[in-house]
């Protein structure tokens, strides 16, 4: 196949994790989101929980000290790196050894841009109205309708914090992505297969 992995960067509760699935289940092969923090954690001997509070303190200030600490990185000197910069860096370690292993479908994790120069790889971003992933969130994640906007506001901040501090693009910039998808409109099965076609032509 022409791509041979998939990265997903998704709105909270747009069906990301849903169409994710489908894709990796009809290609057969392996489907990572939270696992890639779990691995992560594992490798920096935290908790995942601790590593999810160090992506909320990202922000743009950032950019430089990590730039600083990857210099000196390059001269061998690992404990320079700032808390966040040691969480990106082991996520990005993991994400590219699972890329390395074999086809695969790599939900969020800023991880189309971590594997932004291999040709194999599709990179994708899902959304849908806040309509539809209120009654995602409340139907399928057990939010409370009332608190949904707030939710959905809350994660779609810390996950583009996350990304825009550690890479040029903006999370929601589409000239990050090949495609991006209505998950509100098309619904989780048709853009399962939109991917599924895009990664197979």
């Amino acid at each position: 196949m022409p791509y041979r992995i998939l990265t997903l960067e998704r709105q909270y509760a747009s069906g990301g994790r849903a169409v994710g699935k489908a894709v990796a289940d009809a290609l057969g092969v392996p489907c990572y989101n939270r696992e890639i923090l779990e691995y992560a954690a594992e490798r920096s001997g935290q908790t995942p929980e601790h590593l999810e509070r160090l992506e909320e303190t990202a922000n743009t200030g950032l950019i430089s000290s990590l730039q600083a600490a990857y210099a000196r990185l390059a001269r061998g000197e690992r404990a320079a790196l700032p808390p966040e910069g040691a969480l990106l860096l082991a996520e990005a370690e993991v994400i590219r050894e699972l890329a390395d292993e074999g086809p695969c479908v790599l939900i969020g994790r800023s991880a189309g841009c971590i594997l932004r120069d291999r040709t194999d790889v599709l990179r994708a971003f899902l959304y849908a109205d806040e309509e539809a992933r209120i009654r995602r969130a409340v139907d399928e994640y057990g939010h409370d309708e009332n608190e949904a906007p707030t939710v959905l506001r809350y994660f779609d901040r810390r996950r583009a914090n996350f990304y825009n501090a550690n890479y040029s693009l903006k999370w929601e910039d589409k000239a990050g992505y090949h495609l991006c998808l209505d998950t509100g409109r098309l619904g989780v099965a048709a853009c399962a297969k939109v991917l599924l076609r895009a990664m197979q032509d």
